[in-house]
């Protein structure tokens, strides 16, 4: 199934927030401390998207019929996660793709296509926490980088790389969070240029849209994975 995109026009926030939310029961303190323990199967991812610009009025229309689409959370959005300048990119960007006239899209958009290529090197099963990779066409990653797998049942599902060990330059093997949601066949793509997590409205009210007439309008949202 498609599902509409968050769109990157409406990514200008000042701030944002990526959080797993977890349910985490800790247990009586002993000698050694408390003891906390998962039980959630690893959490949920949330975003919050705060003090986006609305520099001219195309962003408040552009953000009212994303509002119409996400339908007060009952349907699921992509939403990106807006660190793609920290992606362990090997050069920059192409930037923009056009037609062979020059020209582009008639909203003035262009082709879009990866500049970091990983695959999964090997089958890796459901719930895992880590996974082998080959670096095709990468930078060096390191902890706290982010990548997303389209799964086939789940869709487009986000992930936080915890540890990387290099067997040699173009192998790796990673740890991250949270447990892979669906298994993941040997040679899927996983997507570190443009990270996103398939999401939902975090209550019915979070794109609420206050118009500000001078200098411009400010608003946030804020999403929480939708549950697979």
């Amino acid at each position: 199934m498609d599902y509409v995109s968050f769109p990157r026009k409406l990514l200008i926030e000042r701030d944002h927030d990526w959080n797993i939310v977890s349910n985490t029961a800790v247990a009586g303190v002993g000698s050694y401390g408390s003891t906390s323990i998962r039980s959630d199967g690893g959490g949920l991812w949330s975003a919050s998207i705060n003090n986006i610009e609305f520099r001219d009025k195309t962003y408040t229309l552009l953000w009212r019929a994303i509002r119409q689409a996400a339908n007060g959370g009952v349907n699921p959005i992509i939403v990106p996660r807006n660190d793609i300048t920290w992606a362990p990119l090997p050069v920059p960007e192409y930037g923009s793709i056009f037609f062979s006239d020059g020209t582009g899209f008639s909203d003035g958009t262009c082709f879009y296509q990866n500049v970091i290529q990983v695959n999964a090197n090997g089958d890796t099963a459901l719930r895992a926490t880590t996974m082998n990779l080959d670096l095709v066409y990468c930078g060096p990653l390191q902890g706290g980088d982010s990548f997303s797998i389209k799964h086939p049942t789940w869709g487009w599902r986000l992930y936080e790389i915890a540890n990387v060990i290099y067997s040699d330059s173009t192998h790796a093997t990673i740890s991250f969070n949270p447990p892979l949601r669906e298994f993941v066949p040997d040679e899927t793509v996983l997507e570190f240029d443009r990270p996103c997590c398939l999401m939902k409205l975090l209550t019915p009210d979070a794109m609420n849209l206050n118009v500000t007439t001078w200098p411009f309008s400010l608003a946030t949202v804020k999403f929480i994975e939708a549950k697979y």
